[in-house]
């Protein structure tokens, strides 16, 4: 398939076949084109909602079903930023499927008598979260709810109406009463599921963000796409990049999504270490049970990322290609001392996390490459690995400072401590190293204000260079306490 620059007004759509609460369906799609607008635009379908438009409230809440590993998963995601070609195959749910005014679904119903709707813009979201925690959960907990909710936003009901209904269904309800029996009868159908997505150059009159929306089925067709087309951009996840289209009105020539090629979605444990493909997701990390082992901080550190909506499509090969200096992830792991395998049509290198960031928003990517895996080395059981995140909410937001240590048990190893939103790169602090050679003698108020002065941050919305010269300094103590705890 090539599918290189078209002629101004000619765009290449997307033909894709998927089911919608409980029927099957064909649509021809915009290069591009978000699940929301496809919903509210094209299938005039209104229950799910546009409130920020960049994965932050969940109003657009849906839910998506598809097979996995012999069973079918139920997911939230933000609609606003999952691109609708990513349909294909999978069994759309909104709001409008779940019930009816003379007969409401069970999350409805107990909303209504708990009064946990007001204005209501916000419910439908509400709806499909608790929906998909319930189709996955029995009898969650709190801690259960508190993650399937903490993407959503509410301005009028103050939450706990809202969550007492939760509580109430978590206690009365199991998945077979949740999941309504066409939920069921289309899951044989998914894992049946053998079509191709079809691709169409058509003229129109309309201005579209993407020209050209590409979906290789496997390496060998992405690494053909990218030979002939070196500067496309990939998206995977696309939490960013359909950000960017929606928020920034961002063109983008061609987008090539890798998320329908099977082997960038696997966790392999191998000898040099834990492989993750590109495709792999922040929940597929925390759901692993090879990771819960042997990187146990990687675990945590995602539960404090983006929210549950956006971990169920969002990946961490994602978060490192798109170089932020705020990257949730990258200090941890560039304290794993983490590899990346970078391939195109010609050549495949491993490259290690530390090199790859050149600049600002700037990497060691060539034309034609792109991130096959990361890497990451078995630490020793032994080792000291913590990871610390400074934000202005605990969930959906993304970090003012984040930081990561390490200290291994073994004299010789390196003593590693990285920093995101210190500099316009994350980066290794050199002065930790140097002065962390016993970190059982050492002065850690000293060495605090020795990382404090090896970095210059900029002021920005998310915090002062003041503030963050002050969040390094509690970051490293915050270290002190959990080293010697």
């Amino acid at each position: 398939m090539n599918l290189k620059t078209i002629d101004t007004g000619e765009y290449c759509f997307n033909e894709i076949t998927f089911f919608l609460n409980g029927h099957k369906q064909i649509a021809r799609l915009a290069p591009g084109l978000s699940t929301l607008n496809f919903l509210n635009k094209q299938l005039h379908l209104y229950g799910t909602k546009c409130s920020c438009n960049e994965g932050d409230c969940g109003a657009c809440t849906v839910v998506i079903s598809y097979p996995k590993d012999g069973e079918v998963l139920y997911e939230a995601i933000n609609s606003c930023i999952y691109p609708a070609a990513k349909l294909h195959g999978k069994h759309l749910i909104t709001v409008e499927g779940l019930g009816k005014p003379e007969e409401l679904h069970p999350i409805q119903q107990a909303l209504l008598e708990h009064h946990g709707t007001q204005c209501g813009y916000c419910t439908p979201g509400f709806v499909m979260s608790l929906f998909a925690m319930l189709a996955t959960i029995t009898h969650p907990n709190q801690e259960n709810i508190m993650a399937a909710l903490e993407g959503n936003l509410c301005r009028c009901t103050g939450y706990q109406s809202i969550l007492e209904a939760a509580e109430e269904l978590s206690q009365k309800y199991d998945p077979n009463s949740i999941v309504p029996s066409w939920c069921r009868a289309i899951e044989a159908e998914l894992f049946c599921f053998t079509e191709e997505p079809k691709f169409y150059k058509q003229h129109s009159d309309s201005q579209y963000q993407v020209v050209n929306y590409q979906i290789p089925r496997s390496s060998d067709e992405l690494l053909q796409m990218l030979n002939d087309n070196p500067n496309a951009v990939i998206i995977a996840g696309g939490t960013d990049i359909m950000v960017q289209a929606n928020i920034s009105g961002r063109h983008f020539e061609t987008l090539i999504d890798i998320t329908a090629i099977k082997e960038l979605k696997n966790i392999n444990l191998k000898a040099d270490g834990l492989h993750f493909g590109a495709c792999v997701t922040y929940s597929n990390v925390m759901d692993s049970g090879i990771v819960k082992s042997d990187l146990p901080e990687l675990v945590n550190l995602c539960r404090l990322i983006a929210s549950k909506q956006i971990r169920n499509f969002g990946t961490i090969v994602g978060n490192i290609a798109n170089a932020s200096p705020i990257g949730d992830s990258l200090p941890l792991l560039l304290v794993y001392q983490a590899r990346l395998k970078l391939c195109s049509l010609n050549s495949e290198r491993e490259i290690a996390l530390k090199d790859f960031f050149i600049s600002y928003r700037k990497t060691a990517l060539q034309p034609g490459e792109y991130i096959k895996e990361l890497i990451i080395p078995i630490p020793p059981r032994d080792s000291f690995i913590r990871a610390i995140k400074t934000a202005k909410r605990k969930s959906v937001d993304i970090s003012s400072v984040a930081s990561a240590i390490r200290i291994d048990a073994q004299a010789q190893s390196p003593k590693l401590m990285a920093w995101g939103g210190v500099a316009a790169t994350p980066i290794i602090s050199k002065e930790f190293n140097r002065l962390c050679t016993n970190p059982d003698r050492i002065d850690w108020q000293a060495l605090a204000n020795a990382i404090a002065a090896e970095f210059e941050p900029l002021s920005d919305v998310r915090g002062s260079a003041k503030y963050r010269k002050q969040m390094i300094i509690n970051h490293v103590l915050q270290y002190r306490e959990a080293y010697h705890g």
